[in-house]
């Protein structure tokens, strides 16, 4: 599927009015780089050029505008309105980290690929206010693009917001061509991670193509029938097949893999689905070697999920079982939660759909 975007159509335009190569470097750092919302606000480009800029896309650079933000300790969540009225929330995450000795401030936005969510995995909230839209290359883009106009830069993208990346494939990886291109924003590929629920074909294109993108499988559970019963993908993408396609992408390309692991108390945090996770996880030696579990605490929130955060205690006998078998794994900073813009918590201002009869 070709994917038109917003530089596609402004080249277009140029190469119809027969302006100058250089014009479009102008464009291009006005979208980029500058701190301007409308293509009128360009000073220097050519009247005529601005008037048919804002025919032909709209006075608005971006696609997206802002409706409401909120601020907590470490994350900021904004909601934003694509033009056709749809809502997307995204999150810009704040950690601070110490290497060698030295404080670092580090900044990930969490970016939005759909504006709901189809596949109606119970403990999220995006899945239960069901699928709106599917986010376009520029729409997705917009997203990072907002929060640098508005003097808010990011060290790392990370897709994990609302929606299933590669349910969106096509516009998801666009808009990673544009993040990456020289003459878009010009980010290494290994400063991007997305996640998905385990769509095999996606996962196989990501394994050819995208290679040096950080890749995320999203588990929450190591037993396909209860797997199933949590995320109703497990039945076209069983386990074991996404860990074969997992295993592939391994080999080819040599790098870390996470597995997403949501603790739910009493439903996935025993002892067994501890055991089964580390079975899982060292199956073959490039797991061993290459898989890194990332545990996260549930994010009860805003109540459209109906299960609860687990104790510490288990929290504690999990990770015990994980590093008494060597899995290398991280629990998860747990901020966000004070403005829902924690894992799992994204639903905008939408209500959850209602079941049939």
């Amino acid at each position: 599927m070709t994917i038109t975007t917003r530089l596609d159509r402004i080249k277009q335009l140029l190469k119809k009015g027969n302006f100058p190569k250089f014009r479009f470097e102008q464009i291009r750092n006005a979208i980029y780089s500058d701190k301007i919302s409308r293509f009128s606000q360009i000073s220097n480009l050519p009247k005529s050029l601005k008037e048919q800029l804002a025919k032909e896309l709209g006075d608005e650079i971006l696609t997206v505008k802002k409706v409401h933000e909120m601020i907590g300790k470490q994350a900021h969540k904004v909601l934003l309105e694509t033009a056709d009225g749809h809502q997307i929330e995204t999150v810009r995450l704040t950690y601070y980290l110490k290497q060698n000795g030295v404080r670092k401030i580090h900044h990930s936005l969490c970016i939005s690929t759909q504006s709901g969510c189809a596949l109606g995995c119970l403990f999220c909230a995006t899945g239960a206010i069901g699928f709106k839209k599917n986010l376009t290359a520029d729409e997705i883009l917009d997203q990072v693009l907002y929060f640098i106009k508005n003097d808010m830069p990011a060290d790392s993208i990370i897709f994990m917001g609302m929606g299933e990346p590669l349910a969106n494939p096509d516009n998801t990886l666009r808009a990673i061509d544009l993040m990456i291109a020289k003459d878009g924003l010009s980010m290494s590929p290994r400063r991007l991670s997305l996640s998905t629920v385990g769509i095999i074909p996606g996962i196989e294109r990501l394994t050819r193509d995208y290679g040096s993108i950080n890749l995320a499988f999203s588990l929450h559970n190591p037993f396909n029938e209860e797997r199933a019963k949590l995320m109703p993908i497990t039945n076209a993408y069983p386990i074991e097949k996404v860990m074969t396609a997992i295993d592939e992408h391994l080999k080819v390309n040599n790098h870390k893999v996470f597995l997403a692991y949501i603790l739910l108390k009493d439903v996935n945090d025993s002892q067994r689905h501890a055991k089964a996770l580390t079975d899982l996880a060292r199956a073959t030696p490039d797991r061993l070697r290459l898989l890194h579990v990332n545990l996260i605490r549930y994010n009860p929130g805003n109540s459209l999920t109906p299960y609860q955060k687990p104790t510490n205690s288990m929290v504690e006998k999990f990770q015990a079982i994980l590093t008494s078998y060597k899995i290398h794994h991280t629990l998860r900073q747990d901020f966000g939660t004070d403005i829902n813009a924690a894992c799992g918590q994204l639903a905008a201002t939408y209500k959850p759909k209602q079941s049939p009869g």
